[in-house]
């Protein structure tokens, strides 16, 4: 993905990016996305985990990133390192939460992926979110 061009973010290769960020680590990790309103791809943040089974969403540091960059729409990421890449009952709430604080700062999150070796899930193409 190149900073200022448009990113499909349905395409396969896409989901190959997302892949290659994700697979591998030890840790449940987060990575947000930022898009301007028009789908400019304009900055992407890395925020490690620790060995814990959980990784938490960084909701105040990507608020404030988001206004930073004049970001319109996000899309998080994150792994599960056990392979498996259904969401687990948290992280969709987590999830739900995060997204109504965005939409209430007028931030759309377009999706949540959860990278693992079993596959990529999109929430949003699952009706999670």
């Amino acid at each position: 993905m190149m900073l200022g061009e448009p990113v499909d973010t349905t395409s396969p290769a896409f989901r190959q990016y997302l892949a290659r960020k994700m697979l591998g680590r030890q840790e449940e990790c987060v990575m947000v996305l930022f898009f301007n309103g028009t789908g400019l791809f304009i900055a992407e943040d890395f925020h490690g985990g620790t060995r814990q089974s959980t990784c938490e969403l960084p909701l105040r540091r990507t608020v404030r990133r988001a206004f930073d960059l004049d970001a319109r729409r996000l899309i998080l990421v994150h792994n599960h390192p056990s392979g498996d890449p259904t969401p687990s009952a948290d992280d969709i709430q987590s999830t739900r939460t995060f997204r109504q604080v965005m939409a209430a700062l007028e931030l759309n999150l377009d999706d949540h992926f959860v990278v693992a070796k079993g596959g990529i899930f999109s929430m949003s193409d699952n009706g999670l979110i």
